[in-house]
Parts: structure tokens; C-alpha cells; sequence
């Protein structure tokens, strides 16, 4: 099973996948194409918190993939 979180302004979304089901993969991968575009970055990790990697494209074979805004200085 995988998990991809998005850290939005709204708060936070999670959706989650098995790498078996190709419906719930590409619903997956949609949403992390989506949120790339609109500027997050994404960065793979492991579910216990180990540090992760940043990513460009989405990896079905991922524990867990945090999406986020970049940080803005004011």
C-alpha cells in the first residue's frame, strides 16, 4: 500500500494505493501530476519517518510520497 499526502492550504489530504489495483494507481498518479504542476514539490519517504528523497515522477512502488507548496518568505 501506498500514501500520498498532500500538506495544501486547506490542510491536509491523503490518498492511498495498492501497487496491484491499476485504478487506484493512476487515480494516484493523476493527482500527484496535478499538484506537480501547480508548483508542489514531492519527496518520497519511508512511513516511519526516515529522511526522504524529492521526486519528479510518481513511483507506484513508494511507502509514502508528501506533496508540498514551496515556502515563501515574506
Amino acid at each position: 500500500m501506498g500514501e500520498l499526502r498532500e500538506l495544501g492550504t486547506r490542510g491536509d489530504t491523503k490518498i492511498i494505493w495498492d501497487a496491484e489495483k491499476k485504478e487506484e494507481v493512476q487515480a494516484a498518479k493523476d493527482t500527484f501530476d496535478k499538484l506537480r504542476d501547480q508548483g508542489y514539490f514531492a519527496y518520497r519517504v519511508k512511513k516511519k519517518g526516515d529522511k526522504g528523497e524529492v521526486i519528479t515522477q510518481f513511483d507506484p512502488q513508494a511507502e509514502k510520497i508528501i506533496l508540498a507548496l514551496p515556502m515563501r518568505g515574506g
